[in-house]
């Protein structure tokens, strides 16, 4: 197995691989291809639990961040989105600059929306008042924003990266089902492409004081499992997770069973830039020797 740092360096190299800023990357040539292979291949895993695929917004509100609570939870991976003001004499000026790019940075207005830090906030946002009177199961790709300061690092802890996530609302039971066959699938895939992974129970990275308990009863219920491949250099890789939500988004948004219970929720969630890079670090860069994944088509689940 190759250290991740390797990887990049040779991907850099090569010219497979560049960076906009920490945590934002293109890829070009083989490389791309491969991504787009394992797409394709956790789409067709999806596809398995729903044909509902949805296509959220690109943005998400920072009301329906406060209603599910983010702000107490996660604000340390918040980003936001702005735009220039729209003022004549502003613009002007900008594009008078002699460094117009430092003069628009100084003139962006207030943020007016947030880059999604993950693609289910939008789902319930978008169910919310309602009432599930048989089990709503979608899918959804989208681009995720999580600023992690310093350890960002290129394709396993991106700024921004691609997120396909199958998000179950219904009751307990249906919740249920759903996670325990998403394990499943996912084990199936690891499988497939050759990546030695084992299952964990995790806990999401609580901020507040007063949510960090949060943690704790989350890894003693064991409500998230990751699937995660352990890396050469020590550090683990978790290239998906299963989340049992329980009836807390449910209760945030008002989203009801016909008894007029709260509904229950939970996610299976993929990662693709970590699958890659769980590709890479397993079979290398060399084209020839990444594993003949175009045929896989979901069908094992045993």
């Amino acid at each position: 197995m190759l250290q991740p740092e390797e990887v990049i360096g040779d991907l850099r190299e090569n010219g497979s691989l560049w960076e906009a800023g920490p945590g934002l990357v293109g890829l070009r040539g083989p490389v791309a291809e491969l991504m787009r292979n394992l797409d394709r291949q956790i789409e067709a895993l999806s596809r398995l639990e729903t044909d509902d695929e949805w296509r959220p917004p690109a943005a998400v509100s920072f009301e329906t961040l406060e209603r599910a609570e983010y702000f107490a939870s996660f604000p340390q991976w918040l980003s936001t989105a702005s735009h220039l003001s729209g003022d004549e004499s502003v613009l002007s000026g900008i594009a008078a600059s002699d460094a117009p790019a430092r003069a628009a940075r100084n003139a962006v207005g207030r943020p007016e929306t947030v880059l999604p830090p993950a693609v289910c906030y939008n789902t319930y946002a978008a169910l919310a008042g309602s009432v599930v009177d048989a089990p709503v199961v979608m899918t959804a790709q989208g681009t995720c924003w999580r600023h992690e300061g310093d350890k960002l690092a290129a394709l396993e802890r991106g700024w921004a990266f691609t997120m396909r996530e199958i998000v179950c609302v219904g009751a307990e039971r249906d919740v249920r089902g759903l996670l325990d066959r998403g394990v499943s699938h996912a084990d199936t895939l690891a499988r497939e492409l050759g990546l030695e992974t084992e299952l964990g129970v995790a806990s999401d990275p609580f901020f507040a004081p007063t949510s960090r308990g949060r943690a704790a009863l989350q890894r003693i219920k064991g409500l998230k499992h990751e699937l995660v491949l352990n890396m050469s250099n020590g550090r683990p890789l978790a290239i998906a997770s299963f989340n049992d939500h329980e009836r807390f988004f449910g209760e945030a948004f008002d989203i009801t069973l016909v008894n007029g219970g709260a509904a229950s929720s939970g996610c299976v969630a993929f990662g693709l830039e970590r699958w890659l890079l769980a590709v890479l670090v397993t079979h290398g860069t060399n084209p020839d020797n990444w594993p003949a994944i175009a045929a896989w088509s979901g069908a094992s689940t045993e």
